[in-house]
């Protein structure tokens, strides 16, 4: 306890109340930025399927947690100001009616105004908080596969039936693919890329731009009541600095968990990239090679208008009509043998597919370890290392290169009731 009591002015503390009521006005934008940009799940389809319920859970985590900084705003305020009627003279006279106000923070003991210098650190400037909107770029979808079916002229979700140009001689192929395997080459190839694997950045930047939203305000209420803390000791005091010591790393520690789900979104995304780029290349020297040859086979069993037909251009199916009545012993093993090559060709890359979905997992095994962290009872940071912190690095350390969230997401344990 200290012997001399000093009370911060009246001015102070009303310009500290501002500052907080101006961390609510933020935050009210960050909450249904959660909600609506960090929930967004558009274009998660085919293999990315197992990703389109995590999002939403993930970002109904994180809203919650800054829904309670937000009101906990409004409660900081009325406490604040609260304080500043009744703590106009020593701290015994009022330390029943005060006790009240401010919660008590069991294990934490700091007073900011024991630190040396620091009256000059901290001051009640607000800093803005720039959500912009995320960033999707086309390399995917509209870029890697888009080509790819462009290049030779059939649709990714397999909606063309006849086909133009090269692609023509690709559904000759695959109609005979199917009548050996009873499957869709076309299908099994592309139905896999469907989707709009590029949404996998628009999370990351959504969630990163959550997380950097959080440390603004995390940094901005901690100078804000450093610059109070530092022109008041006493009981009340201390409570005080303990308690914005909470409710600042515990807002610090939501910007941890949104910058990790950011990471993992990323870390996924590019080695999608990498695998994609491989996929194409094998599906692009499929078409070429295996599944050309298998048309040209397939084309020399019909003559003249039938080899029309066969295109698309007669009957609704005539490749099953005509290979049913002419082909013969021999043509069928030729058939049955450019089948298997591109049969062998498909397994290939399916063994690339099988490394995407397990990569995509990733997402669901983040989630799992965001819980597991945000329920970690683990110690919480001490004053003394938030002295270190923002000696060293300013008031919103978290924006430093060095920081690392993983280790500090368990911090959002730290946040006190928002009443």
């Amino acid at each position: 306890m200290a012997d001399t009591l000093n009370v911060p002015p009246t001015d102070d503390f009303t310009a500290f109340t501002g500052l907080v009521s101006k961390q609510g006005e933020h935050l009210a934008p960050m909450v249904a930025w959660a909600g609506k940009e960090c929930s967004d799940t558009d274009g998660l389809n085919g293999l990315l399927s197992a990703v389109k319920p995590i999002v939403p859970e993930v970002a109904q985590l994180l809203g919650g947690k800054l829904k309670q900084c937000q009101i906990g705003m409004g409660t900081v305020k009325d406490k604040v100001t609260t304080v500043d009627k009744e703590l106009r003279s020593e701290d015994e006279k009022n330390a029943t009616a005060i006790a009240k106000i401010i919660p008590d923070s069991p294990g934490i003991s700091f007073d900011v105004s024991s630190v040396p210098g620091s009256s000059t650190l901290g001051n009640f400037t607000d800093e803005a908080v720039n959500l912009k909107a995320p960033d999707k770029p086309k390399t995917i979808s509209k870029g890697l596969v888009g080509t790819l079916a462009a290049k030779h002229g059939i649709s990714v979700d397999g909606s063309d039936k006849k086909g133009t140009g090269g692609g023509g001689l690709i559904w000759i192929a695959d109609k005979a693919y199917k009548m050996v395997t009873g499957h869709s080459f076309i299908e099994q190839l592309f139905k896999p890329l469907l989707g709009d694997w590029d949404q996998l950045m628009y999370l990351h930047d959504a969630y990163d731009t959550l997380g950097d939203a959080c440390y603004t305000v995390a940094g901005t209420l901690r100078k804000g009541s450093w610059k109070l803390g530092s022109e008041w000791n006493g009981d009340t005091a201390e409570a005080f600095d303990a308690y914005m010591f909470r409710w600042t790393m515990g807002l610090g520690g939501v910007g941890d968990a949104a910058k990790e789900f950011a990471k993992v979104c990323k870390e996924v995304y590019d080695l999608v990239v990498d695998a994609v780029k491989i996929i194409v290349s094998e599906i692009d020297s499929l078409i070429a090679n295996e599944i050309t040859e298998l048309a040209k086979e397939a084309a020399k069993t019909v003559e003249g208008d039938v080899a029309i037909e066969a295109i698309g251009l007669g009957p609704e199916d005539p490749v099953a009509d005509v290979v049913a009545a002419a082909w013969t012993g021999y043509r069928a093993i030729k058939i049955y043998k450019r089948v298997k090559a591109v049969l062998s060709a498909v397994n290939k890359i399916y063994t690339v597919y099988n490394g995407i979905k397990k990569t995509v997992e990733k997402v669901s095994e983040a989630k799992k370890q965001l819980e597991s962290l945000l329920s970690d009872n683990s110690p919480w940071p001490t004053a003394g290392s938030l002295i270190s912190d923002v000696e060293q690095r300013g008031f919103d350390f978290e924006k430093d290169g060095s920081w690392d969230p993983t280790a500090g997401v368990a911090r959002v344990a730290m946040l006190p009731s928002a009443t």
